[in-house]
């Protein structure tokens, strides 16, 4: 089987955020697989070609918006999959991905309409022929409708990661992509998602309880329509993790290596963790959070229940950027706790590794979370983690019973900063316990989301599509 796979961002080469980690992981574990996996993305003016080893392939030409734009096809080939990419120096040759610090760019659907109008002509000229085509939110969401106006065959799977960003614009936008205003699907304005969601053959998003929250009118963000007509077409498969990368045996980012069977190493993590930020080197509880400072994240309910609890027996050590007004409040407890909370407004790679493997505990109280890494990493650096009961994170988190033994975490009753410290006291109590808190830890080690799983229940879902559309087409 043949796959072709469309992102904006996949890593190495270009991130904002979790799409460019499905967009090598997924592709990666489908090779281990044994398919043929041909991946596509923009080759942007941040991406450092010479030193990735992308080498120009072809150079091409396409008719868009009323004029003719040479652009050229580049690649490589690593671990099995065949990487390509789009150059175009209008469209791609700029500092940012999607935007600047002003904010995005305002050509950015002409820029994504291209890319995907690209990919379909080199497909052609390098003569692959797809058996399915996946298509990863709204950047590459039209593709399907393409290939519908073109009569092809090829099914094709669109996974929204995130339902929010939408590709919304003004109807003048939907010229680009040879559509006349009187097929626009949302109001009178352009939307890229909403025709992915209704053309491609099959639509999945990254976990099954976020399947079910995108067609409620309190997460669907206006789609929910779309997507209850899709019916059994529309499914949640859980995203993996990378234990290449994340794994405290192997991780040479840490102070020491620990795994569930050899904990003792987590206790020198945690001790380097608080000389590095500047704690107390005690035997408090150390409480972290990695992520965006937003309040999808939590925030507006974390500052709250941080506030009560930071003057008890406990540390928290927080690592990102966002809202400049969380990034004044927190700066102010930093200041004024130095002996129980840290911060760093960064994103330093190495420095959240660190995090991970010398927390006790992990903060992830998000509003919604489409799945989520941070608990599955948190999970294996054996930091226990504190959810919202929302999207991926009630998928992969229990609650503990200190009783029964079971469980994996600690689940918030509510969205509300009392659930939190409700549930942050909850955690002080096991945590008091140290042979209980030991085996919570361990337990929470021992739990996988391999990637190879949910290639798997791709490769079967391809399977179905290319099935029927044989069956379809005789």
């Amino acid at each position: 089987m043949e796959v072709v796979f469309l992102s904006s961002e996949v890593v190495p080469f270009a991130k904002t955020g979790g799409l460019a980690d499905v967009g090598r992981a997924l592709p990666d574990a489908l090779a281990a697989a044994g398919l043929k996996v041909n991946v596509f993305m923009p080759l942007y003016g941040v991406v450092e070609s010479k030193k990735a080893g992308i080498k120009k392939i072809k150079k091409l030409s396409l008719r868009f918006g009323g004029r003719t734009y040479e652009y050229e096809v580049c690649g490589k080939e690593e671990k099995g999959v065949n990487f390509y990419f789009i150059k175009q120096k209008v469209f791609f040759d700029r500092e940012g991905i999607y935007g600047s610090l002003t904010g995005d760019y305002p050509d950015n659907a002409p820029r994504f309409i291209f890319f995907q109008k690209a990919v379909l002509h080199s497909l052609k000229s390098l003569k692959i022929k797809a058996d399915v085509i996946h298509l990863n939110d709204w950047q590459t969401a039209l593709l399907p409708k393409f290939l519908l106006n073109g009569q092809s065959p090829v099914p094709t799977v669109l996974t929204v990661h995130n339902l929010a960003y939408q590709g919304e614009y003004e109807a003048k936008s939907a010229k680009y992509s040879g559509l006349k205003k009187s097929e626009l699907l949302y109001g009178s304005r352009f939307n890229s998602l909403a025709y992915g969601i209704s053309s491609a053959t099959a639509v999945t998003t990254v976990s099954p309880t976020y399947a079910k929250e995108m067609k409620t009118k309190k997460f669907g963000c206006g789609l929910e329509y779309f997507l209850k007509k899709r019916g059994p077409y529309f499914k949640g498969i859980l995203n993996g993790l990378d234990y290449g990368l994340w794994n405290p045996s192997s991780d040479r980012a840490i102070a020491a290596s620990y795994s569930a069977t050899s904990p003792e190493g987590k206790e020198k993590c945690k001790k380097a963790l608080q000389k590095e930020m500047g704690l107390p080197q005690t035997d408090a509880m150390l409480v972290s959070f990695v992520g965006r400072l937003a309040m999808q994240k939590g925030m507006d309910i974390m500052v709250p229940a941080l506030q009560r609890l930071i003057s008890g027996k406990i540390q928290f050590v927080m690592l990102g950027t966002g809202d400049v007004h969380y990034h004044r409040v927190l700066s102010v407890l930093a200041k004024r706790f130095p002996k129980n909370f840290a911060l760093r407004l960064d994103f330093d790679n190495d420095l959240a590794h660190r995090i991970y493997a010398g927390s006790d505990l992990f903060l992830m109280p998000s509003q919604y979370e489409p799945c989520g890494l941070g608990q599955m990493i948190a999970f294996s650096y054996g930091a226990v983690p504190v959810v919202n009961k929302v999207g991926g994170l009630l998928d992969t988190v229990s609650e503990y019973s200190p009783h029964r033994k079971t469980g994996t975490g600690f689940l918030l009753e509510d969205y509300s900063s009392a659930a939190l410290e409700k549930a942050l006291r909850k955690a002080m109590g096991i945590y008091a316990r140290p042979a209980l808190f030991r085996e919570l830890s361990a337990r929470c080690m021992r739990q996988r989301f391999s990637w190879q799983k949910s290639a798997l229940k791709y490769i079967r879902l391809y399977n179905k599509l290319i099935a029927e559309a044989v069956e379809e087409n005789r």
